[in-house]
C-alpha cells in the first residue's frame, strides 16, 4: 500500500506541474510542488461504489465537486461517473485502460 501511494503521489505530483506549466502558470519554480506537497500533508483516499443492491437506479452521492487538488481515478465495470456540462450530467464510459484525471477545488484556486 505505501509504494502504490508513494506512486500516486508522485503521479500527481508531475501532473500538477505539468498542468500549471500548460496554464501559463510561471510564478511556480518547477519543484514547487515536490516542495509543497509532502506526505505530511498529502493524503491518499480509495473509494469502492458498489453497485446498489436495491435498484440500478439508485446513486450514492449527491451531485458535487471535488473539493481536492486532483483526483486520479480508475473506473471499474459499474461505471457512474458523470460530468456536468452545458446544463446537463453525462456519463463517462468506464475505460479499464485508462486513469481519469480530475482538477479540484484546491488545483483552481491557484
Amino acid at each position: 500500500m505505501e509504494e502504490f501511494a508513494t506512486t500516486l503521489s508522485e503521479l500527481a505530483q508531475e501532473l500538477a506541474r505539468l498542468l500549471a506549466e500548460e496554464l501559463g502558470d510561471y510564478n511556480y519554480k518547477l519543484d514547487y510542488f515536490k516542495e509543497t506537497c509532502l506526505a505530511s500533508t498529502c493524503y491518499l483516499r480509495m473509494n469502492r461504489y458498489p453497485a446498489c443492491p436495491i435498484s440500478p437506479q439508485l446513486f450514492g452521492l449527491m451531485p458535487h465537486t471535488d473539493s481536492d487538488f486532483l483526483t486520479i481515478l480508475h473506473q471499474d465495470e459499474i461505471g457512474g461517473l458523470q460530468l456536468f456540462r452545458d446544463g446537463k450530467w453525462i456519463s463517462v464510459k468506464p475505460n479499464h485502460e485508462a486513469l481519469i484525471i480530475n482538477i479540484g477545488d484546491l488545483f483552481q484556486v491557484l
